[in-house]
């Protein structure tokens, strides 16, 4: 398969994204810009298409709502996503302009992940399946397959970057109603996992080390290819701070090295780098991107005895959460 590299671009103001010395770097090493889009930010989005489009270089829609209304894609925000995808299309359109893909970014509404990253309460509220009053799962999954399907049919591709929990499900499927995910039912054209090694090591605190995450992310990257086939991709980093501000971050190039080499062996050459402000943060860019695209010397990671039993209790957890929901529907 022929490798494909993105980079996403998070918090970096769209006119600094849009200057010509950014995007003659994405130019140089060949990266299709996924460029996350709040409401505030929106107008700004045909003037950086343009841009893109004159430079050579592919842009991504990555469309991010509210953070009162959870941020990324979940069951629960579907009408506002729809909206929200629409809005933006739109107004492409209207200048004659084209995303090469929108990203669905599914994740747990973003206050519940700060919870529940800071363990205790805020972990079993995640575990206990999502707020009171969220719509029925069926329903979820329908209206994210209808998002979908809607924006297949103005000729623009999707793609869904996944919570690496849902790699573990069973046929159940438990870890996607958990999280209020919407994975499997709607057509994505491409399906990403994100494996960020340095967020597996360093929020785990102190649990995992580097060889765990590494063997993590090469199981991740063989049960994506097992599950979605061609379609399946990795995102890997992270290089810099995201939404949440306080995420854990490679060390040195040399970890990024590894990880696509880890990634490769896997079979998975659709990859994607987190991310774009934090390159431009900690230069030479030019290292941390030459790293990224250059063929690397696939390796298989020794798997550890850490990684094989976060993997097996993420796998009971998820068939217990789907046993229930079943025991539990109407």
């Amino acid at each position: 398969m022929t490798p494909r590299r993105r980079i996403w671009s998070e918090l970096l103001p769209l006119e600094v994204v849009r200057a010509p010395g950014t995007l003659a770097l994405l130019r140089r090493y060949a990266l299709e810009l996924s460029i996350a889009v709040r409401p505030a930010t929106a107008a700004g989005l045909p003037d950086l298409a343009a841009a893109c489009a004159d430079a050579g270089v592919a842009v991504a829609v990555w469309p991010m709502i509210a953070d009162e209304d959870g941020r990324w894609a979940s069951a629960g925000n579907a009408a506002a996503f729809d909206a929200f995808v629409a809005r933006l299309l739109d107004a492409l359109d209207a200048r004659r302009l084209a995303a090469a893909e929108v990203v669905f970014d599914l994740e747990p509404p973003i206050e519940a992940v700060r919870r529940a990253l800071a363990g205790g309460r805020g972990a079993l509220d995640l575990l206990g399946g999502g707020p009171r009053g969220a719509p029925r799962w069926d329903e979820a999954q329908r209206a994210y397959a209808e998002l979908a399907g809607a924006v297949h049919a103005r000729g623009v591709a999707t793609s869904a970057a996944i919570v690496p929990l849902v790699l573990a499900d069973g046929p159940a499927r438990g870890w996607e109603q958990l999280l209020g995910t919407p994975v499997s039912a709607p057509p994505w054209g491409r399906v990403g996992a994100m494996l960020y090694t340095s967020l597996f090591e360093g929020y785990s605190r102190g649990a995992l080390g580097r060889e765990d995450a590494l063997a993590l992310l090469a199981w991740g990257c063989r049960a994506a290819a097992r599950r979605f086939g061609p379609k399946a991709g990795a995102s890997l980093g992270a290089v810099g701070k995201g939404a949440l501000g306080d995420e854990p971050v490679y060390r040195s190039v040399a970890e990024l090295r590894e990880d696509v080499a880890a990634a490769e062996g896997a079979g998975v050459s659709d990859l994607s780098l987190f991310d774009l402000g934090g390159v431009l943060a900690r230069p030479p860019a030019e290292a941390w991107l030459e790293a990224f695209v250059a063929p690397p010397e696939a390796r298989s990671p020794r798997d550890t005895l850490r990684a094989r039993g976060v993997v097996a209790a993420a796998a009971l957890v998820g068939r217990a959460a789907g046993y229930a929901r079943r025991l539990t529907s109407p």
